[in-house]
């Protein structure tokens, strides 16, 4: 993100100004915030009855469920609700009463192709060709040409992001070390990300995966510890090998993953993270509607730029559960640990060796708002987490003063919306709020964010 940047101007009266226009641009931004998160607001409760249609439809389907008429506002309101297996048995139920429904035959071709089942939507597309509806083909063909796409035992895609964010920051201080600020920027966001997926074929659907990205951002963070928010050019990139293979014993629903990866952040203030390392991941599907994994992950940090950090280790445990048609809940919890030594030269003294670690958790409810007539969808995501932890504090370490290991509490909520453009473009908005506190209460620093962001990414297939 784009700080403002300062000049020094000597005379009272332009400092005035500059203070009004400080204050007038503030309050602008809060109204903007605030006017933002009210749509966001409207836009989430606008498609609640959604439900109430389902309801009602699946209790015509029970009653009259011979009558084609029935059956099709049925699968309208299951895949606008999520439901995607009873949409799929109702369009099986339709075709076998008659077997030369072309457009049935394309509905269910292209939910096939969504759940990732691309033979059987393969067979649907060509038994429609097969029937000849010209006002279908167009459709018929693009879907085709879809499937052979997804079907290639080596496939890619690249996202291309770019959007932007506003942020208002107040920040608090203990007495001594610096004086509170309340700040608002603006900053842009560009992301490259791809994806490379090997398929060999097995019956376990083994899979190899390549990923690679990178980022550059302006984030708004206090990089020198002097209590002001700095605008910086944050460079980011990542990448892993992935080998994700199905247990034989338990095809489909037991999964194991392991990654090796590399990460790098700009964290300014002249810190960077360097981090090589492996990752491991089991997954397993108890029901149709559960999913659960455990995962474990090590990184090497020694490479890394004025962080003074050895090395960081994490497990924890995470679940997904959908549990209302087009309600989907997920949590977790983990904990970590890092190890690292700050220098005799830096503390100008003797070397200090840390270790922190702590715990975070976190929920997130996701709802299906919309589901358009050509399978585009509208989802909104309200996430919450908290992190209890230890950190080196390194505001402490460059003053030389103070302990250099402190508590610290996070809370963050978000609240996000992803619209689905067209098949290769989504739009994202939403707002966040962020609150970080470390050291004791009374005596440590307080961090209050409130952010609003807008992004758009294509894919290219």
């Amino acid at each position: 993100m784009t700080a403002p940047g300062r000049s020094k101007v000597g005379r009272a009266n332009t400092l005035a100004q500059t203070g009004a226009l400080k204050m007038v641009g503030t309050a602008m931004t809060a109204r903007a915030l605030a006017a933002f998160a009210v749509f966001i607001v409207l836009a989430g409760f606008a498609p609640a009855r959604a439900d109430s249609l389902y309801d009602r439809a699946f209790k015509a389907r029970l009653t009259d469920y011979a009558d084609p008429a029935t059956l099709g506002a049925f699968v309208g309101q299951a895949v606008r609700t999520g439901q995607y297996d009873q949409a799929i048995s109702t369009l099986e139920q339709v075709i076998f009463q008659d077997p030369g429904d072309a457009g049935a035959r394309l509905t269910l071709a292209r939910l096939y192709f969504h759940v990732g089942s691309f033979d059987l939507a393969m067979g649907h597309v060509n038994e429609a060709l097969a029937l000849g509806v010209p006002s279908l083909e167009v459709s018929l063909r693009q879907l085709k040409a879809r499937i052979e796409r997804a079907r290639q035992p080596v496939r890619a895609h690249l996202d291309v992001t770019a959007g932007g964010q506003i942020v208002h920051r107040r920040a608090a201080f203990p007495t001594g070390f610096a004086a509170g600020t309340s700040q608002t920027n603006v900053g842009g966001y560009a992301m490259i990300d791809g994806r490379v997926v090997f398929d060999p074929d097995t019956a376990t659907r083994d899979l190899v995966l390549l990923d690679a990205g990178i980022s550059v951002d302006r984030p708004f963070l206090d990089t020198d510890f002097n209590g002001t928010g700095d605008g910086f050019t944050a460079l980011a990139g990542h990448g892993a090998l992935t080998l994700s293979k199905g247990l034989p014993d338990a095809i489909d629903t037991l999964r194991a993953d392991l990654t090796l990866f590399g990460d790098y952040e700009a964290l300014g203030g002249g810190r960077d993270k360097r981090e090589l390392g492996v990752r491991t991941r089991i997954g397993f599907r108890p029901s149709v509607e559960t999913q659960i994994y455990l995962d474990a992950s090590y990184g090497w940090l020694g490479e890394s730029r004025a962080l003074f950090a050895d090395d960081q280790w994490s497990v924890g445990v995470g679940a997904r559960y959908r549990i209302a048609p087009g309600w989907t809940a997920d949590g977790f919890v983990r904990h970590y640990q890092r190890r690292g030594t700050v220098p005799a030269a830096v503390l100008g003294g003797t070397a200090f060796g840390y270790r922190t670690d702590g715990t975070e958790g976190g929920a997130a409810l996701t709802h299906l708002l919309h589901v358009f007539e050509d399978g585009r969808a509208w989802f909104q995501t309200l996430a919450a987490s908290y992190a209890d932890d230890t950190i080196l504090d390194y505001g402490a370490v460059g003053a030389g003063r103070g302990a250099l290991v402190k508590g610290r509490q996070v809370w963050r909520v978000d609240w996000d919306h992803t619209v689905q453009l067209s098949a290769q473009g989504r739009l994202r908005f939403g707002v966040g709020y962020h609150h970080e506190r470390i050291g004791p209460g009374g005596t440590g620093s307080r961090t209050d964010a409130w952010t609003g962001r807008l992004r758009y990414t294509y894919r290219f297939d």
